[in-house]
């Protein structure tokens, strides 16, 4: 048998409190978790009408 290759994937996940990313993962390695800016926090929804982007004048 040959040994399973190493390699690295770069990936950005979603998760409310960051604690079960690992699991989502398992059984491989995690690491560089780190919390980045919320892409979407810009945008807001009152229901079911589309999303409006505010803009700061």
């Amino acid at each position: 048998m040959h040994p399973a290759k190493v390699r690295t994937i770069k990936t950005f996940v979603y998760s409310d409190t960051g604690e079960d990313i690992e699991q989502r993962f398992a059984p491989n390695m995690v690491s560089n978790i780190k919390r980045i800016k919320d892409p979407l926090a810009d945008l807001t929804t009152d229901g079911w009408s589309k999303k409006k982007e505010f803009k700061y004048i």
